[in-house]
């Protein structure tokens, strides 16, 4: 009885001992080590921030949605108590929890089944439901089953300003069902730190059976939302100079198209390019059709380019308007022969004549004023191509963005001396393209081209973003008298008569250069292009349209100029844009009576080909 008394104490000594330690030294690590145990942690999402058009419309935003999460482990007991069903009618466990699911998402039973099977705390049931689905779900008070927020990201205007706007994810996400705050292109990309927002997160105590104990301890930091982007794009130009595009390029079986409207503030109103692509749907896209067209593709512009060569003869004074020049039908220059468009012989133009039907040899002869010494020449004309913003990226920050291609001119060959004077040897984007025309529109200054017109905050503060920096390229007195000259181009005589409007007068030029194709390593189809502004006596807007190599027709002035006439008719008139208060400018294009070139010019033979 003493050995059995005395084992009894020993134990109950140990005993006490125990609880001592557990409650007394131990109690508080234990304490802690327990809330940790039914301690969640879940992620509170923050809302991206939308991208929004001049008007306030959504081209991008953020939406709610639920991922189901479930807890194998507390759902191998469902519907079971002491091992016996205590709802009639209800199966029991994985099979039974299943049965409810199943029709609520449209998940097979059977695969549903192998999802909550397990002795595992963390299963994904299904991705990115709405709110009013997972209410359902939540209605069936299976308990096991939870969710955790999210968002999605949608593109309201779809295709017609995904290239513009980006996009977000990856292929692979997109064909699982999931989706992710990771930008692929486009202003998502480009102002991904302000749009993104920074997520919150919210701590809590749960039961077994994976709910929050409504009384236990909770910690929460908020998340704070993403800032929203208000763009200068107009989002019905954007949707109809998207739509104008991807016909052309489909009747003329081009590789691309791509459509700028601008006002004469260099506002960008538009960015389209086609093909475009379906935001939602992103299997099997390569990177390149991930881009804007508009900022991202170099083309040699050709005969558009020949303003800044006439623009640049006008402001050293070395020609004017109705400057006289007789063009050969060939002119050697260096070691080759260079020719217009069609076979002619000496041919009486003045300046304006020469923009007229676009003259390769007349652009050459008036280029050539500009210095008696041609390396001097070269350095005038590159000094201009700078100033109307050639050779430079823009400040969009626009991801894959092209600076153009501007050589040296200490490094021209003997004949590209020449050719840069009509826009071959030299690229350009399309939106450096349209710079120089909203330049002439705006008197000779260039203002910095913009895309974004301000922020707002989560709080809904809106912040305008500065406009662009402006600079003098010519004189307002040589950019009416190149609108006066381009008027020419857009009518019988010139080589745009498809880009007419009736009521408005419309200045521009038509380009048909040869395309250069960096796969091939050489020249290999076309580039027709053709850039105007509207009203001529006023100008409001300026739209550039560009066609990479067509196929069934690669004329500018046929291919281009329907397209332009097209979208800035519909631009005027959303703009509100009044007709044209001044009759057409009446310059003199030929001289001396010749009776040969005068025919040629009135009836609009000269064809727009390459050189044009």
């Amino acid at each position: 009885m003493r050995v059995y008394t005395l084992g009894v104490l020993g134990g109950l000594t140990v005993l006490g001992g125990r609880l001592v330690q557990l409650q007394g030294a131990d109690a508080s690590q234990l304490a802690k080590d327990a809330l940790d145990q039914r301690t969640s942690t879940t992620t509170l999402y923050a809302k991206r921030g939308d991208i929004l058009d001049s008007s306030g419309v959504v081209l991008a935003t953020s939406v709610e949605r639920r991922d189901v999460i479930a807890d194998p482990l507390t759902i191998g007991g469902f519907n079971l108590r002491n091992g016996k069903p205590y709802k009639e009618g209800r199966g029991t466990g994985p099979e039974g929890a299943a049965a409810l699911l199943a029709p609520v998402l449209g998940i097979d039973p059977a695969t549903l089944t192998a999802k909550l099977t397990g002795t595992n705390r963390y299963a994904v049931v299904a991705v990115g439901i709405t709110p009013q689905l997972w209410q359902q779900v939540s209605d069936l008070g299976i308990s096991g089953i939870t969710s955790q927020r999210q968002t999605q990201r949608i593109y309201p205007t779809g295709a017609a300003s995904s290239t513009l706007v980006g996009i977000l994810g990856t292929p692979e996400e997109t064909e699982a069902g999931e989706f992710t705050d990771h930008p692929l292109s486009g202003l998502e990309m480009a102002r991904n730190s302000l749009l993104v927002g920074t997520d919150g997160w919210m701590r809590y105590e749960r039961s077994a059976g994976g709910q929050e104990i409504p009384l236990g301890d909770s910690e929460t930091a908020e998340p704070v939302d993403g800032t929203s982007l208000h763009l200068t794009i107009d989002s019905d130009l954007q949707w109809k100079a998207q739509s104008a595009i991807a016909a052309k390029v489909a009747e003329t079986g081009a590789e691309s198209g791509t459509v700028v409207i601008m006002d004469r503030q260099q506002r960008l109103l538009a960015l389209a390019s086609a093909p475009s692509l379906d935001p939602t749907n992103l299997v099997g896209l390569t990177n390149d059709q991930l881009q804007n067209t508009a900022l991202t593709k170099v083309f040699e512009p050709g005969s558009t380019a020949k303003v800044v060569t006439l623009a640049a003869a006008l402001e050293e004074g070395v020609v004017t308007a109705d400057s006289r020049f007789t063009v050969p039908g060939e002119l050697v220059k260096y070691d080759k022969a260079f020719h217009d468009s069609h076979e002619h012989g000496d041919e009486k133009l003045t300046l304006a004549g020469i923009l007229a039907v676009s003259s390769n040899i007349g652009t050459i002869l008036a280029g050539e004023k500009l210095n008696a010494d041609l390396k001097t020449t070269s350095t005038i004309l590159h000094d201009y191509h700078l100033a109307f913003g050639f050779g430079a990226k823009t400040t969009l920050k626009f991801p894959g963005e092209s600076a153009g291609i501007l050589g040296d001119p200490a490094k021209y060959s003997g004949t590209q001396r020449y050719t840069v004077m009509f826009g071959q040897g030299l690229s350009v984007t399309a939106v450096q393209a349209a710079s120089v025309f909203a330049t002439i529109a705006n008197d000779g200054v260039r203002v910095e081209p913009t895309l974004i017109a301000g922020t707002s905050d989560p709080d809904g503060n809106y912040r305008a973003e500065p406009g662009g920096q402006t600079s003098r390229v010519v004189s307002a007195t040589t950019a009416k008298t190149l609108r006066d000259m381009m008027q020419s181009v857009v009518s019988e005589a010139g080589t745009a008569a498809a880009a007419e409007i009736p009521g408005y007068l419309v200045a521009g030029k038509t380009g048909t250069a040869n395309r250069y194709d960096v796969d091939l390593g050489r020249y290999d189809g076309y580039t027709a292009s053709f850039i105007g502004l509207a009203p001529a006596d006023d100008p409001e807007l300026v739209v550039a349209v560009i066609l990479q190599d067509p196929k069934t027709n690669y004329y500018g002035g046929s291919a281009a100029g329907p397209v332009f006439k097209d979208v800035m008719t519909y631009a005027l008139a959303r703009r509100g844009v009044a007709p044209s208060a001044e009759p057409p400018a009446d310059l003199p294009l030929t001289w001396g009576g010749d009776e040969a070139a005068e025919q040629s010019i009135s009836t609009g033979a000269v064809g727009d080909t390459v050189g044009q």
